[in-house]
């Protein structure tokens, strides 16, 4: 089975090629279906999308900037380009993004069907190509894991000399001449993240660059970053700079959790691991518990970002308000004012590029909740912006619009809840005091657990199992408040048979155990 995605504003052209597809390929397809650019990146992002059917030309996003923005968290999709207006630009612009295929509009029904019919060659290419690697990568994996740990715990805690380290990176097949350590750190990580958590470090570490990762030890991960420093000493803390925000950025874009990052000095001598490390232990420490990044006390962060940079931002932070991502966009929101701020603008550049970015935000709202952007109150935007004059006043301000608007279209979003969902939803409730498996609740909603699984993170954002712990815990705060039980008896009726553990958990949930709970009340 696979899954498509048709994009056009026009539902007749979505309702024609789905038509085109039922017929052609009975059974074989899962169709969706996204009348703008904003709901086709959410509908991607709820979904695995093997092939995309794209208009150019659409209100709001475009389907080229739609496709760049898919194509960063989804990769290998094929994409089928629709348009009305056979221009070479367009279909070169395309074809640079990775479309596979540049289709006008009308379009002949046999040339759908042959174009789709290559799609699912090429699916079926990949995924078998995906299968075979992954089994040898696995393989792999297990050993090189205990190796990257062994040299983390050599090069900063035992007393190995300069050519035992080289050993181990001749091992990497590391030849770059200079390196940094890293400490990443995620305050409140729960037991049942730390795997999806470390993974996640380990493939954006490594996506494109050679480090070696350290195991993750109670909340923290450390890694050893090297990389070739050309130029002087400036262009090699700038080279560092920009790694560590992009590493940061897409931390917090994808496990969604507050993320420290402490960067330590750079250097080309192996005897300094240790003192690399220790700075970077003295970095982290320097940031609050709401994340960021920060940088050893010799190297001040003196990188001027670019123009094309300050787009970028300002394009991911849109995109996080587009698909409802509420701890996305603050994050997000952070970054593109720090990067806007370390330029050195005046105050009136300053107003005039955060109220842009504000007037497309609210075009996003205005999707959902129409004459969003033409609401009284926010009539006044550019007189209070005139009114700010520090970086805490504008930063406030444009967090607090930002923060509207993503949650309004969270809103409309988590409305529109997925049956599925809505249902095992109400099967845990019912079923709270008892034993509730992921087979179980996918037996009675009618779907394989494997699915569900991977549903139940994309609608709720936490892992089954997270989800069943927090109904449960909370269920437990009710019945303290409301009913005259013993912890045990609490405990029972939430389905937790062992009270210790129950006491455990509610404590680290809540920071106070059942007891101190029902004393406080």
């Amino acid at each position: 089975m696979y899954s498509i995605l048709l994009t056009d504003d026009e539902q007749i052209v979505t309702d024609s090629l789905a038509f085109i597809l039922e017929k052609n390929f009975p059974e074989q397809f899962t169709i969706y279906k996204a009348s703008s650019g904003s709901e086709a990146i959410l509908v991607c992002r709820q979904n695995k999308i093997d092939i995309i059917f794209m208009d150019i030309n659409m209100p709001g996003l475009n389907g080229l900037e739609t496709i760049s923005e898919i194509k960063q968290f989804n990769p290998s999709a094929v994409v089928i380009i629709l348009s009305a207006f056979d221009k070479f630009n367009y279909a070169q612009e395309a074809m640079a993004l990775g479309a596979f295929r540049y289709l006008t509009k009308p379009v002949n029904r046999n040339l759908v069907t042959q174009t789709v019919r290559n799609a699912m060659g090429i699916i079926d290419s990949v995924q078998g190509k995906l299968s075979n690697d992954i089994e040898i990568k696995e393989k792999l994996s297990f050993v090189s894991n205990i190796v990257e740990s062994d040299f983390i715990y050599s090069s900063i805690y035992s007393n190995q000399d300069n050519k035992d380290l080289a050993r181990y990176l001749d091992y990497f097949k590391i030849t770059e001449s200079s390196y940094f350590y890293l400490c990443i750190e995620f305050p409140g990580l729960s037991g049942s993240n730390r795997y999806d958590a470390y993974v996640t470090v380990r493939d954006i570490l490594t996506a494109s660059n050679p480090c070696i990762v350290g195991s993750l030890m109670s909340e923290r991960v450390i890694a050893f970053v090297p990389f070739d420093a050309i130029g002087d000493e400036n262009a090699a803390y700038i080279w560092q700079q920009d790694f560590v925000r992009s590493v940061f950025t897409h931390l917090s874009m994808k496990i969604g959790l507050k993320v420290r990052i402490g960067a330590g000095n750079i250097s080309s001598d192996l005897k300094d691991t240790v003192s690399s490390y220790n700075t970077a232990l003295n970095a982290i420490n320097s940031i609050t518990e709401d994340g960021g990044t920060a940088f050893s006390h010799k190297q001040e962060d003196t990188r001027k970002v670019s123009e094309e940079d300050l787009s970028r931002y300002e394009q991911q932070l849109l995109s996080r308000i587009s698909a409802g991502d509420i701890s996305g966009t603050k994050s997000q929101a952070g970054i593109l004012l720090g990067s806007i701020f370390s330029q050195g603008y005046d105050a009136n550049v300053i107003r005039s590029m955060i109220f842009k970015t504000l007037v497309m935000a609210r075009s996003f709202v205005n999707e959902y909740r129409k004459g969003y952007g033409n609401d009284p109150s926010f009539s006044n935007t550019f007189a209070v912006l005139e009114n700010c004059n520090s970086r805490e006043d504008f930063e406030s301000y444009f967090i607090r619009q930002v923060e509207n608007c993503v949650v309004i279209i969270a809103g409309y979003i988590n409305g529109r809840e997925n049956p599925v969902i809505t249902k095992a939803k109400a099967f845990i409730e019912k079923h709270i005091a008892d034993e509730i498996s992921l087979d179980q609740t996918a037996d009675e909603v009618g779907v394989n657990p494997f699915y569900l699984s991977k549903l139940f993170k994309e609608e709720t954002g936490s892992n089954f199992i997270d989800y069943v712990n927090d109904a449960r815990l909370e269920k437990a705060k009710n019945i303290i408040r409301n009913r005259d039980l013993s912890i045990k008896e609490v405990s029972f009726d939430c389905g937790y048979s062992d009270q210790n553990y129950f006491s455990k958990i509610f404590r680290r949930k809540f920071g106070i155990t059942p007891t101190e709970y029902r004393n406080s009340l």
